[in-house]
């Protein structure tokens, strides 16, 4: 991730090269503001890498950990508000750290194409900043941590590339790391896991309907959680997009994925105002099988905590991503609970549609639409996922109310019964031998 230039360029010598390609030194285009207190631009000091004097003027704590907020592309030019809540989240919760916030909106205010290639730059910045804190401050490389937002994450990867060994800086945090132009390329062209120490990620507008994410979708760090399956997310309606896009044209397009795209950053600093309403992730071989409540065991590091307060593993090779559910608005946290039906008397393969409502020691939920899906060929077990925003506390009963066969089952089946020349009513009767839950928060049974 060397920086190269061609054509008519000045060698670090000063000499002018033509035509030939040479590592250049950059000149820092990016600005980076330490957060002081308060939610707004106002509230930060200036730190110009090189000029020492800016340090103390800035009341920069050289023993303090450092963290760097890093924004992605913008289209209007301004700071969001989001990078003043998560440092602020930051200095509050988490006492004594330096948060300084990376500002390249000059090179981020461009084509989308041009911001991209911009970031392997950006990401230069950010390594001759933290270089020359280590040279000044005696920074330790474990106490550094990158959280990059879109693009922003790429920033990170490429600034933790800068460093290796036992320099590598200790922790990346990708908020729905950007995936056009960045999909599917080499570890080097990206953020990746060797990138820092430690590398966690969280995808939240990697896979949707309408042809088209912002985020990635492929495995980039030692840990990516997928919230809601990386679509899209709760109180992100797609029938919001649709009304912005008949209203504003393409212009409205930004207003409905922004909220997708951008839940990840939200999710993050979630996690640090709510330390005691931890996310728990379970690690799965796709959201399908999560939807069907078949992945909430913990043992093996099979669970995490999304956030701020990751566990940090490093299982690599046959890596699979972790998910959750989350609820439309903070706190996010929702309680995972796998619902196990064992049927007696189907004669086919279907999904049953049911309604459930979960009594607990602290409450009783309401009742919650739930698809059983058969999880073996060979017998009747269906199983599906719950969500329930309240904390149920010990399991006491669950109601259950049949809603018939999925919609397209039973519709399939009447069509099948027509065209056979059957007349015959297909109406089954719901008969259950065995009904289990388990709580993925608690693992109890």
């Amino acid at each position: 991730k060397a920086v190269k230039a061609e054509g008519n360029v000045k060698a670090p010598d000063g000499r002018l090269q033509q035509g030939n390609e040479v590592t250049v030194p950059l000149v820092v285009k990016s600005t980076f503001h330490m957060h002081l207190q308060g939610n707004t631009f106002e509230d930060t000091c200036t730190i110009v890498p090189f000029h020492s004097e800016t340090l103390s003027t800035c009341n920069y704590n050289s023993s303090s950990p450092l963290v760097i907020i890093i924004h992605g592309w913008t289209i209007n030019g301004k700071m969001e508000e989001w990078m003043f809540r998560m440092a602020s989240a930051l200095k509050a919760r988490l006492g004594h750290m330096n948060v300084l916030i990376s500002d390249w909106r000059p090179l981020a205010l461009q084509p989308y194409q041009n911001a991209a290639k911009n970031s392997r730059h950006v990401g230069s910045d950010v390594a001759r900043l933290v270089s020359w804190l280590e040279e000044t401050t005696q920074l330790s490389m474990d106490k550094v941590h990158l959280i990059g937002y879109s693009l922003g994450a790429h920033v990170a990867g490429f600034a933790g590339s800068h460093f290796t060994g036992e320099r590598k800086l200790g922790r990346i945090t990708g908020l729905d790391p950007a995936g056009p132009q960045f999909e599917g390329v080499p570890a080097s062209d990206r953020l990746s896991p060797d990138d820092a120490k430690f590398v966690d990620t969280i995808h939240t507008f990697s896979k949707s309907s309408i042809g088209f994410t912002l985020g990635i979708r492929q495995l980039v760090g030692h840990v990516d959680f997928y919230p809601n399956g990386g679509s899209f997310q709760p109180g992100c309606q797609m029938t919001d997009m649709y009304n912005n896009l008949y209203q504003f044209g393409l212009e409205g397009l930004p207003k409905t994925v922004k909220c997708t795209h951008q839940r990840a950053v939200h999710l993050f600093t979630d996690s640090i105002l709510n330390m005691d309403q931890q996310m728990t992730a379970y690690r799965c071989r796709d959201d399908g099988a999560f939807d069907k409540g078949l992945c909430l065991d913990c043992k093996k590091n099979r669970c995490n905590i999304l956030g701020y307060n990751v566990r940090r593993v490093f299982k690599r090779g046959n890596n699979k991503g972790l998910y959750l559910k989350t609820g439309s608005q903070t706190p996010f946290k929702v309680y995972h609970y796998q619902i196990k039906v064992l049927l007696k008397n189907l004669t086919a393969s279907v999904q049953v549609s049911v309604s459930i409502s979960l009594i607990g020691t602290k409450g009783q939920s309401e009742y919650l639409p739930v698809t059983l899906s058969q999880e073996h060929a060979e017998n009747k077990t269906y199983s599906a996922l719950a969500a329930v925003g309240l904390d149920m506390g010990d399991l006491q009963a669950v109601r259950l109310h049949w809603e018939g066969e999925a919609a397209w089952t039973s519709w399939w089946r009447r069509v099948s019964s027509i065209m056979s020349g059957g007349s015959r009513r297909h109406d089954t009767e719901l008969s259950m031998r065995r009904i289990r839950l388990k709580s993925g928060e608690s693992q109890e049974k």
